[in-house]
């Protein structure tokens, strides 16, 4: 009789262990999947034409800089930046070494769109770095923070918050049903 209820508290102990990994394993694959969408999809190609529009343009050519102002759209390949501002340094003549887009920041690449205040691309370094309430959204998972992160060339973000903005991250179910749920 003792050895019995041994062998079924072993049982119902490896059943219910059994019931915690599989929500453990899931919120595992899904983190696996958030970072798959917050890394590197954000294609910057210095090979590709940018084009960009705006209400104007100034060159200062003492700095390397071009400021464009107003409505400013940039668009390369597969990829749209939205801002109110977007000033572009050069390095070597015609080299981009670093652009920063301010106010209303928006950027989108197919089904992902990052939003902030504020975001710096450096060249030398390959990373985008959102700030003012910035967020990463695809389909219906999203992430937010202080600041954002993402290392281009190593499919890696870090998203980090602060005293006043948390990070906080929405994973869903990646079946059919929830996608279109989402849309």
């Amino acid at each position: 009789m003792w050895r019995y209820k041994i062998k079924r508290g072993d049982r119902l102990w490896a059943i219910s262990y059994g019931l915690w990994i599989l929500p453990i394993v899931y919120c595992l694959l899904s983190i696996a999947c958030f970072n798959s969408f917050a890394g590197d999809k954000i294609a910057i190609d210095s090979s590709q034409p940018i084009t960009i529009t705006s209400n104007s343009m100034e060159a200062v050519k003492k700095e390397s800089l071009v400021i464009f102002r107003g409505n400013v759209i940039a668009e390369q390949k597969d990829y749209t930046l939205y801002s109110n501002e977007l000033y572009i340094y050069y390095a070597d003549g015609q080299q981009i070494k670093e652009m920063i887009a301010t106010g209303d920041v928006k950027i989108v690449q197919l089904n992902k769109i990052a939003t902030g205040e504020k975001a710096v691309y450096m060249k030398e370094n390959r990373t985008l770095v959102l700030t003012g309430n910035p967020q990463v959204k695809e389909d219906c998972d999203s992430v937010k923070g202080e600041k954002i992160t993402i290392f281009l060339d190593e499919d890696k973000s870090l998203v980090e918050g602060g005293s006043d903005n948390r990070v906080k991250a929405v994973v869903s179910p990646k079946d059919e049903k929830a996608k279109a749920k989402c849309k």
